[in-house]
This record gives C-alpha cells, sequence and structure tokens, in this order.
C-alpha cells in the first residue's frame, strides 16, 4: 500500500518540532522560567502536527477504499 507523502512529511515536521523546541525550552530554562512555556508550546504544535498527519492518512485510506 503506498503512504501519503504529505501526511509523512507532516508526521516528520511535527517530530522535529518537538525535538529541536523541546531542546531550544529546556535550554532556555536554564536561564528563565519563559524556557518552560517555550518547550510546552513546542510540544503542543508537534502533537498537533503530527494529529493533523493521522487525519490526512485517514482520508486518504477511506479515499483508496472507496476507490475500488
Amino acid at each position: 500500500m503506498m503512504e501519503n507523502k504529505i501526511a509523512r512529511l507532516l508526521f516528520v515536521i511535527g517530530i522535529i518540532t518537538i525535538f529541536c523546541g523541546g531542546m531550544f525550552g529546556l535550554v532556555l530554562m536554564i536561564d528563565d522560567i519563559s524556557g518552560l512555556m517555550f518547550f510546552i508550546s513546542a510540544v503542543v504544535s508537534g502533537v498537533f502536527v503530527i494529529g493533523f498527519s493521522e487525519v490526512i492518512k485517514l482520508l486518504d485510506e477511506i479515499n483508496r477504499k472507496l476507490d475500488r
């Protein structure tokens, strides 16, 4: 079965957002508490992007089943 490229790209972007934003937030937490907000917002944003990629993947699967 062919995987949707857009869904895979969004999944990778979500993982990168969580990892890089989380690491940057942890570095900022050393100096100030505002790094915690950066950390939380990066994780939440990444999770939303991953969720959106899952929605696209499911809609693509439904579309492929309807085309049969």
